[in-house]
């Protein structure tokens, strides 16, 4: 007796189309974890040189510093944040937020003289130069 097609076990199983997209999906959104994980480790520190500004004020004394910067967050160390509209990128109609940022700015002195300025970007991964020489604009005017 013959037997029928259905009865042979060495046919393959088929899967149902839902099964095949579901793996697929899965499969994919996994991928797509792995490319965000993966970037999400390289954000490096930004390099921090010198400065314009930064490099005018060293060896003015600390009261022309106070008169050109402005009273500081903390003893001679000064902080300044992104404009609001520097933070949003316009999309079509509409605007997406990005990262705020800023920079702090350690005034060092020594005998009353301004021997070096230290910039720490905030995030550290971005550069944040342009805020802290917006800091000492004034000073160097």
């Amino acid at each position: 007796m013959a037997q029928k097609p259905s009865d042979q076990t060495s046919s393959p199983e088929r899967k149902s189309p839902q099964t095949e997209c579901g793996t697929f999906y899965q499969l994919a959104i996994a991928l797509s974890l792995l490319g965000l994980l993966s970037t999400a480790g390289c954000a490096s520190a930004a390099t921090v040189g010198e400065y314009p500004n930064q490099q005018k004020v060293i060896g003015k004394s600390k009261a022309d510093v106070l008169a050109c910067a402005g009273k500081p967050v903390k003893e001679l160390q000064y902080y300044r944040e992104a404009p609001v509209l520097e933070e949003s990128q316009p999309v079509g109609k509409g605007s997406m937020s990005t990262n705020r940022h800023g920079c702090w700015a350690t005034v060092v002195l020594t005998e009353d003289r301004v021997t070096d300025i230290r910039y720490r970007f905030a995030p550290p991964s971005m550069d944040a130069s342009n805020d802290c020489e917006a800091i000492f604009d004034p000073c160097v005017q």
